[in-house]
């Protein structure tokens, strides 16, 4: 990896395909992006492995609506892994209802086999603002 531009860039792309995974319902596809060994901590405190996410993913139990990850920061972890730090705004339907999200978030990504794979997720819920309640 090299400069800090580019880290940034190659965060904001992996993050935007993420995002773009989680509303389009291509399990699948996300699947492939997520380590073996992810860590997701959630917002509200719950912790889920990959198995656990995309069971939950996959079953409905999580519906993404939209989806908007704004990454602010981003710094090499050796040569093979950085984390990134941001804003991220978000639908998501909880077992059917709808919860608007704002959250500071951070995520640490890996190379596992030639590919960029999400291997920790952390996100910390920040009061909503009225303009933000539906993005």
């Amino acid at each position: 990896m090299s400069g800090n531009a580019d880290l940034l860039r190659l965060a904001s792309d992996l993050e935007a395909r993420r995002s773009a995974l989680l509303v389009s319902g291509d399990a699948d596809a996300l699947a492939g992006l997520l380590s073996e060994e992810l860590y997701y901590a959630h917002s509200t405190g719950l912790l889920d492995s990959k198995k656990s996410f995309i069971e939950k993913f996959r079953d409905g139990t999580f519906v993404f609506r939209s989806v908007d990850a704004r990454v602010e920061s981003a710094q090499e972890l050796g040569e093979h892994a950085f984390q990134a730090g941001g804003v991220l705004k978000l639908l998501v339907l909880v077992d059917g209802i709808p919860r608007p999200i704002v959250a500071g978030y951070l995520v640490v990504w890996r190379q596992e086999e030639g590919a960029w794979r999400l291997i920790g997720h952390q996100a910390t819920t920040a009061p909503i603002e009225p303009d933000n309640a539906t993005t």
